[in-house]
This record gives structure tokens, C-alpha cells and sequence, in this order.
């Protein structure tokens, strides 16, 4: 037997298959969908998700991909895909430690923003009266399909949330509510969004803070059902499918009032966007008691029991003796920290809110900016993927941060997700010279996984050598 033929051509076959990866990964992606308040994938197995969130921004992205200028065009698009292409590799490199599996994507308002337009009150991400849907469309198609293009192919499941946030008051009829009709109007209609609709879901706003419903009346118990509701319709309309994200009030905290009257969705198909951050929902590192926090979540979130729940920002650091704080959205005093929105340790708050996690099972989350979980400037200098906030470790805090922490829950999370005694297909273990197994991305992992994956093996007859995409059953 030319056991050397053999291996040649296995050899030949796996290269060419692992080249063609990250064309197939987003075919081989499981699409997901609601069912109860579970997301699950085709064989009916529960998904819980977890990333991280950010935004096609120089000042956001630390002038990484480029300095200053005084817009946003169409040269500037390459070297902003170029970033991307590299975040997606960095937070899916399992070999280095890195698990995430959905990517939330802010279609940031400094592209659909026209800077010709006059600016109508003050500035802010809130302000909407530079809003170009002709822009919206424009780098929807040459930025943002192609950033979530880029995200399928390195297996993370997207979410995308509309350009800028709530003003702090938004009423039923409002020139608000009709823009979030244009902007899902226009993307739920896009062909990438409906090929990818158990791959690609909506969060319907970021941030509401107080809402008004018809009458005027400030978090009346219909306001939110209808505020979103219009926008469900619109994006139903356009026979988009997916997984929608409904929002909360107060930064997305509060639900109580869905409870009683709910969102109406005719494909059944839809979750809540929730935010969480210390000093919210009566937790912090001064009060961080497992079962309080579980009990307010559920007072908050009462829809935890319902639908699945995305918490889609989250971050903590604890507090840096050598930094500046804040005021939080509550216009309170805020203690410095690492470089996090939160400030909160793991081992009080960040465990707490853990046990909170677990405890619903439900729950999936992203963590408010790339940079929150891996230290970026590091990954572009020298390919290493390490958690970020490195600076803690002065002070023996590194632990404490996020980004470690996540580290660890997000494999954690991962392998009880996708690993599972699965019996190996169809092989006579006396007859087999070799057996491997790849994630999608092409690193060797231990064993077969509920997610797809690749088998490679050879036997000693050469007749059987095989390579196989399979889900588990």
C-alpha cells in the first residue's frame, strides 16, 4: 500500500478545503430562530450567543485604520473593511483563546449622516436631522453588507442596530418613530438580509430612555408596544423573517410593561434587547447578593420568562486609582476605572451577574465594544490575541476585568454549547491510520461538536479516507 500517495492526496484535498472555509462557513452557519424563549437552531438545540459590539468609526476604532478627516466617503471604506477583517479573526481564534459567536453591528450615523445638510439643534449621535436614506443606501452597500459578509464567513452570527441612539424623549408618531421605519424600511429589504435571515437579526432601537405613547403620557403601559409596534410591521412587511431585538426604556432596563402588552409578530420570531452595566438593577460591587439580582433582573425583564433575551452592552472594569471617572446615564458619579463604561469587579459584581446568566438560561450577551474583551493594539502588532486592560495587572486586577473574565465564561459557554459525545461516522477504530477533527475556521479542535465541523481521516485500505462538513443530529 503507498501510504505516501495517500497522504499526498489527502493533503491536496484539505488544503483546497480549508482555502474555500470561509466561502462555505456562512452556508455551514446553523440559521436560528425563536421557540419558546429559546433560540434554537434546525435540530431543535438551544443557542446561547455571545460577542461583542462595534462600530465602523475612526474615533470609536482609536484612529486605528485611519487619522482624522472631516467625513466619511468612499475611499474611506477599504481600510475600514481591512480593520474588521481583522477584529473577526482575532475574536473567533479559538487556538488563542477567543470563542465569540455573534457580532453586534452599529450602522454608525457617520456614513448615513449627510454633513451638507444643516444640523438642526444640537449635535449628537440622537440627532437625526442629517440622516441621508440615499447615504443609508449607499454604504449599506459598500460598508455594512460587506463588514456582515465578512462576520458570517468567520462564523458569528450578526446583529445590527440602527444608526445613533434614542433621544432622550421619543412618542408614538414622532419624527423618531418614522425614522427607524425608513432605516429598517430600507435595510430589511436588502437581499444579504433575507438570504440571511436565521444568520442576521435586528435590534430595533438602542437606548430608549422615557417613551410617550398617543396620549402624551410618559411610560404609560402601551407606550413601548406602541412605539415598536409599527416597526415590527414595516420590517414584516418586506418579508424579512429574522429574529428581531425589541428594546426596553430606561437604556433598555426596563420591560414590566410588555408583560401585559406584548409585541405582536406574525412570525412569531422575536426577543428583547436588553443592557446591563454595575449600579443597574440594584447590583453592584457594594451589593452584589446572587439571588437579589436574579429577583430584580426578573422585576425588570419580566419577559426573561417569555422570549430569549440578548443583552446586547455589558462591560465592567474595576475602579483604577489612577484614573478619572464619570457620570453615568442616571447622572451619577461614576469611580475611574480601566477603559469600561461599567465599574465593577468580577469577583462581586461581574459573578453575580454571571449567576444571573446561568440561572435563566436564556440569556445570551455582547460586550459593549471589541476592545472591552481583546486587547486590539496587541492582535495588529504582533498576531497575539490577549485579553485587553493589561494595565490592571499593576495592580493585580487584571482578573477583575472583563475581558479576562470573559475570556474564560465565553469558552466556557462555548464548549457545554458545542461539544458532545457524538459517535464517530461510520469508522472501524482498528482499520483508521488517523482522525482529525476542524472547526470551520480551520483549527484542529479535540472532538466532534454540535456546530458544523470538519472530519478527516485515513484508513489503512486507502479506500475510506474521508472529509465531511456534519452537524450533530
Amino acid at each position: 500500500m503507498n501510504y505516501h500517495s495517500i497522504a499526498s492526496r489527502l493533503l491536496i484535498v484539505a488544503t483546497v478545503l480549508l482555502t474555500n472555509l470561509s466561502a462555505f462557513a456562512q452556508d455551514a452557519l446553523p440559521d436560528l430562530k425563536v421557540s419558546g424563549k429559546h433560540l434554537v437552531d434546525p435540530e431543535g438545540n438551544k443557542v446561547v450567543l455571545h460577542g461583542v459590539m462595534d462600530t465602523p468609526n475612526r474615533y470609536f476604532n482609536s484612529w486605528r485604520w485611519q487619522g482624522w478627516k472631516p467625513a466619511y466617503n468612499d475611499e474611506d471604506v477599504e481600510p475600514c473593511l481591512d480593520y474588521f477583517e481583522k477584529l473577526f479573526t482575532a475574536i473567533t481564534d479559538h487556538e488563542q483563546g477567543v470563542y465569540c459567536t455573534v457580532f453586534r453591528l452599529h450602522l454608525d450615523p457617520c456614513w448615513t449622516n449627510d454633513p451638507n445638510l444643516p444640523l438642526v439643534g444640537d449635535g449628537g449621535e440622537h440627532n437625526i436631522s442629517q440622516f441621508s436614506k440615499s447615504r443609508l443606501i449607499r454604504y449599506w452597500n459598500k460598508l455594512y453588507a460587506e463588514i456582515v459578509k465578512k462576520a458570517l464567513a468567520h462564523g458569528l452570527y450578526v446583529i445590527i442596530r440602527p444608526p445613533g441612539v434614542c433621544p432622550h424623549d421619543i412618542k408614538v408618531g414622532d419624527a423618531y418613530q418614522s425614522y427607524l421605519k425608513t432605516v429598517w424600511g430600507t435595510v430589511s429589504a436588502a437581499k444579504l438580509i433575507k438570504d440571511n435571515a436565521g444568520k442576521v437579526s435586528i435590534e430595533l432601537a438602542n437606548e430608549p430612555v422615557d417613551v410617550y405613547d398617543s396620549n402624551g403620557q410618559k411610560n404609560s403601559s402601551v407606550a413601548l408596544r406602541d412605539f415598536f409596534q409599527p416597526i415590527v410591521d414595516v420590517i414584516r412587511a418586506n418579508g424579512f423573517n429574522g429574529i428581531l431585538w425589541v428594546p426596553g426604556s430606561g437604556w433598555q432596563s426596563w420591560y414590566n410593561n410588555y408583560a401585559n402588552y406584548p409585541i405582536t409578530d406574525p412570525a412569531d420570531n422575536f426577543g428583547y434587547a436588553v443592557h446591563v452595566y454595575p449600579g443597574w438593577y440594584g447590583a453592584s460591587d457594594k451589593s452584589y447578593n446572587h439571588q437579589s439580582f436574579i429577583n430584580q433582573f426578573h422585576a425588570q425583564v419580566p419577559v426573561v420568562d417569555t422570549n430569549p433575551i440578548m443583552v446586547t452592552e455589558i462591560d465592567w472594569s474595576p475602579e483604577n486609582p489612577d484614573g478619572e471617572g464619570k457620570y453615568n446615564e442616571w447622572g451619577e458619579w461614576v469611580l475611574p476605572n480601566y477603559g469600561t463604561w461599567g465599574t465593577a469587579s468580577t469577583s462581586k459584581w461581574g459573578n453575580a451577574w454571571k449567576a444571573v446568566h446561568d440561572h435563566y438560561g436564556n440569556i445570551g450577551m455582547t460586550l459593549t465594544s471589541t476592545d472591552d474583551l481583546v486587547d486590539i493594539d496587541e492582535y495588529l502588532k504582533s498576531g497575539t490575541v490577549r485579553p485587553n486592560f493589561t494595565a490592571a495587572k499593576d495592580k493585580g486586577l487584571y482578573e477583575e476585568c472583563c475581558a479576562y473574565t470573559c475570556f474564560e465564561w465565553y469558552k466556557e459557554w462555548y464548549e457545554a454549547q458545542n461539544t458532545s459525545a457524538i459517535e464517530d461516522i461510520d469508522a472501524d477504530n482498528d482499520d483508521v491510520i488517523s482522525r482529525k477533527y476542524y472547526n470551520l475556521q480551520g483549527m484542529e479542535i479535540s472532538c466532534p461538536t454540535r456546530a458544523p465541523y470538519i472530519y478527516k481521516e485515513v484508513r489503512r485500505s486507502g479506500k475510506a479516507t474521508k472529509i465531511k462538513v456534519c452537524n450533530m443530529k
